[in-house]
């Protein structure tokens, strides 16, 4: 099983919790996306089960999304039947060519083994100057989640996250920061925003306080 589909697993006692254990991203998150969307076409990549389209919608948006979980498409068709909902992988987008105003994703790039091949594909589906905008788990958090003496922050290795007090566990790959902020970012997107934040549904390794999560805010060059 890779990595997204797990959540066909726990999809709906995921989304029965998402909402009371990340109000600090989820408050971040949306402050980074324009509060008018009217006529603006919206991808989410790894949209769950649909809560962000919904907000998309209410704020104007033309919704699209795309999940690996077919359990969480379900979910997000349901509640976003005006919607265009797929089942996808990040690095092959089921859409085609400079479609979109916006690409928008959440707790989801890090699910993949490799970043850079998102970021062309990105590219590929967003129209000239359309924006990024994505939170994903910090790569401090995955580098403490590894739980031993002697990890490598540099090696890219299976990490075992648990969250939302310990009743959801999925493995994920870990990252650096700088596969994230890599050459290829830069090549095609401005950066007009960064910011790092903690939630209470992470899992706190020792009592430590630490970013959890990550916020990137770009336009296309």
């Amino acid at each position: 099983m890779q990595q997204p589909e797990q959540y066909n697993q726990f999809a709906d006692i995921y989304s029965d919790k998402f909402f009371n254990y990340n109000q600090n991203s989820i408050n971040a998150y949306f402050k980074n996306v324009a509060a008018d969307l009217t006529n603006k076409k919206v991808l989410d990549l790894g949209c769950g089960d649909g809560h962000d389209l919904k907000v998309f919608k209410e704020r104007g948006a033309d919704i699209y999304g795309i999940d690996a979980s077919l359990e969480m498409v379900a979910l997000a068709e349901k509640n976003n039947p005006q919607g265009q909902i797929k089942v996808g992988h990040f690095n092959n987008i089921p859409f085609q060519n400079e479609m979109f105003d916006i690409v928008v994703s959440k707790w989801a790039l890090q699910t993949a083994e490799k970043i850079d091949p998102i970021y062309r594909e990105i590219r590929r589906v967003l129209k000239p100057n359309g924006e990024l905008i994505y939170l994903a788990c910090y790569p401090i958090r995955q580098f403490i989640e590894k739980k031993r003496a002697g990890k490598n922050y540099f090696k890219q290795e299976i990490v075992h996250s648990t969250f939302f007090d310990n009743t959801i566990s999925v493995i994920e790959p870990s990252h650096t920061l700088e596969e994230y902020l890599s050459p290829i970012f830069f090549k095609y997107f401005n950066l007009h925003h960064f910011e790092e934040g903690w939630d209470v549904g992470a899992e706190k390794i020792n009592n430590d306080i630490y970013p959890s999560y990550f916020i990137i805010h770009a336009e296309l060059k």
